[in-house]
């Protein structure tokens, strides 16, 4: 057993000027054989530090939470929020980790995991580490178009969790839930209540909703909402149909319900962002 702490790799690194307003970058990264005695605790920091257990234990703190963490665990802490970080000292860890920085690190990590623990579970064969040597990899060469690369990165990082964490792909998802999104996408003006969904799924409404947040993180309503305004922007510039029109087709209650929720998810309303769509459309 270590009586210090090993910094195995370390790596710096500053992104061009105004870099993360746009995209993400990875500031720090290394990896840590840690001693009985390793704990970090900060009140916050910037960016979001993630950290990959390779071998032994250890806990970490973050939104008031105490995780437990041993090899194949990786867990995305707040740092937001208090922290700390603490190596098991009967059994100290061994740590691949990374800082993540950009225009909203946090917006990533509730996307991953919503309001549950910001931790995932590994299998052997789908371990992060090889993500983790191309990482160090371009951190060492530093190469003229490293910022690209970087976000590129992290854009592959995010998947690697999300397929960890529960996503999947269409072909990848349990039956009831894949019937349920061809249904629902073929048909999202269809009022789609309780019983309907049943006759497609045969699941009842909580099985369901469990089914919806574990494969896809957001509720069966959320979902068909966010179909509902893509096919109301599809008819709004193929056409000149009313907007009560579009709404009805779409299966909004009326054209404010319609208008509501148009501007809650793009930022403006339905006839504002028409005539500025088609402004910019080729020939008009």
């Amino acid at each position: 057993m270590l009586e210090k702490n090993a910094v195995i790799e370390s790596f710096h690194y500053v992104p061009a000027g105004g870099w993360t307003r746009a995209a993400f970058s990875v500031p720090r990264a290394g990896k840590v054989a840690a001693a009985r005695d390793y704990r970090i605790e900060r009140p916050f920091y910037p960016g979001q530090d993630i950290l990959y257990c390779v071998s032994g234990r250890g806990h970490v703190e973050t939104l008031g939470q105490r995780l437990e963490i041993r090899a194949g665990h990786l867990v995305w802490m707040a740092n937001e929020a208090p922290h700390v970080h603490c190596a098991d000292p009967a059994d100290p860890w061994t740590l691949l980790w990374f800082r993540l920085d950009g225009p909203d690190p946090v917006a990533l990590r509730r996307k991953l995991f919503g309001d549950g623990a910001p931790r995932a579970v590994f299998a052997e064969a789908a371990s992060p580490a090889p993500w983790f040597e191309r990482l160090f990899s371009a951190l060492r060469r530093r190469d003229a178009g490293l910022d690209l690369r970087l976000n590129q990165l992290v854009a592959e990082f995010l998947l690697l969790v999300d397929r960890a964490t529960g996503g999947a792909s269409h072909d990848d998802l349990p039956g009831p839930l894949a019937a349920a999104l061809d249904a629902m996408r073929a048909e999202p003006g269809f009022a789609w209540g309780a019983p309907d969904l049943l006759a497609v799924t045969g699941l009842g409404p909580s099985q369901l909703r469990r089914l919806f947040q574990k494969h896809l993180r957001t509720s069966p309503h959320q979902w068909l909402m966010r179909e509902r305004l893509m096919q109301a922007q599809s008819l709004l510039v193929q056409g000149e149909q009313p907007l009560a029109e579009v709404a009805e087709a779409c299966g909004f209650c009326d054209v404010y319900h319609f208008g509501r929720e148009f501007k809650r998810s793009v930022g403006i309303s339905p006839a504002a962002w028409r005539r500025s769509e088609l402004s910019a459309a080729p020939g008009r």
